[in-house]
């Protein structure tokens, strides 16, 4: 999230920090600038920490106010929240957790029983305000995401193990060109074989994921601190030209939106 307008037309969508690590992130703080309709690989939890709700909508569809809300995986939705203290926590649909909440929630946007998840909204906001680590940060965001699935955890069916295994190889060489062959040589299946599989197990093709998987590296030193420049180049963008047009595609906000406070 980010504090200052950059340029004329340049909006703010926030002031926060974003914390990745393997499998989700997590977005915190006080939300400024709706976002317009976008959609992303993640499935996203999203809890107001201030009291007010937030509001989200679908094509279509009219706002509708929510105090606790999940958002499925490719699902087109805008987003506001205007001032409020806000937790966007997101889910990748491939890891364990996810493949549960994905079972669950396949589509749509979600009211989730804000009572359930008061505890540990009041210390995320308690943590944010302490500026506390991001160890610390991360370890509560990731129990928000763990009581949601743990009911549906047992029945999640596992990732196939040549995806699992071919996932790991793109995030090794996500900075490198990589091409669909490569990687399903590299898994022992045919590249026709492969992608059916891929799209069949994460919910999304190939080269898409590969966007998506560049777009968080990009994101994440961004919000570190990294400049727009640095961070596009890192991420495999050809410029942050490209980078800002994916991100907002992605998030529906601009780039410069992502800045740690």
């Amino acid at each position: 999230m980010t504090s200052s307008r950059r340029g004329p037309t340049a909006k703010p969508f926030g002031t926060g920090r974003i914390i990745f690590w393997r499998g989700g992130s997590l977005w915190i703080g006080h939300a400024g600038e709706e976002t317009g309709f976008h959609e992303h690989h993640a499935i996203q939890v999203t809890l107001t920490l201030s009291g007010d709700p937030v509001r989200f909508r679908t094509p279509g569809q009219a706002w509708t106010p929510y105090a606790a809300a999940i958002v499925a995986a490719h699902q087109s939705h805008a987003f506001e929240a205007h001032g409020e203290l806000v937790a966007l926590v997101f889910s990748e649909p491939e890891s364990l957790e996810g493949r549960a909440l994905r079972e669950r929630y396949p589509e749509g946007v979600s009211a989730l029983d804000a009572d359930e998840f008061s505890g540990l909204a009041a210390r995320l906001a308690t943590l944010y305000a302490q500026n506390a680590t991001d160890e610390e940060l991360v370890d509560c965001a990731r129990a928000v995401t763990t009581k949601l699935s743990s009911v549906h955890l047992s029945s999640a069916k596992p990732l196939d193990k040549r995806i699992v295994r071919a996932i790991d190889i793109l995030r090794e060489r996500i900075t490198d060109t990589v091409t669909m062959t490569e990687i399903a040589e590299a898994v022992h299946l045919s590249p026709e074989r492969f992608r059916h599989l891929f799209l069949q197990e994460t919910g999304i093709r190939f080269r898409p994921y590969v966007l998506w998987l560049r777009l968080e590296l990009a994101v994440a030193m961004y919000g570190a601190g990294s400049s727009l420049t640095a961070a596009s180049h890192a991420g495999g963008f050809a410029d942050s030209a490209h980078f800002s047009r994916t991100f907002k595609r992605m998030f529906g906000v601009t780039a410069i939106g992502v800045q740690r406070a």
